[in-house]
């Protein structure tokens, strides 16, 4: 730690497809506040998106077998205030799983559901 080779941020990637990348863009910048930082290709096959220093990747895959397995948790972000992100999440229209859950494991979370169905978790610790 400390040294000027140490890790300095990490980044969920997302495997996409060109049918969804778009929709998956839309939901991360209107109901969730992230902006783009970058998008490529022909087509839009890549994508950034950014919030508060951190970032989501979005990358077009045309394997079908990485698709199908696209279910469940696919990024964990850690916030100060989970009632704060809570309410903006619900002002933004965000397909929300439910309300804040307490978890055994410690911490208080909100999960937002993605177009295709992954889960996007705000967690906070108790």
């Amino acid at each position: 730690m400390g040294n000027s080779n140490g890790l300095l941020r990490s980044a969920a990637v997302l495997q996409v497809s060109s049918r969804t990348i778009r929709p998956m863009i839309d939901f991360f910048v209107d109901h969730l506040g992230f902006t783009v930082g970058t998008d490529v290709g022909n087509g839009l096959h890549f994508a950034t998106l950014d919030r508060d220093g951190q970032t989501i990747m979005l990358n077009c895959t045309p394997d079908p077998l990485i698709l199908r397995r696209v279910k469940g948790w696919a990024a964990y972000f850690w916030v100060d205030d989970i009632e704060l992100i809570y309410s903006e999440l619900v002002a933004n229209r965000a397909n929300l799983k439910g309300k804040i859950v307490e978890k055994p494991y410690g911490c208080k979370e909100v999960v937002a559901v993605a177009p295709d169905g992954r889960e996007i978790v705000f967690g906070q610790l108790m």
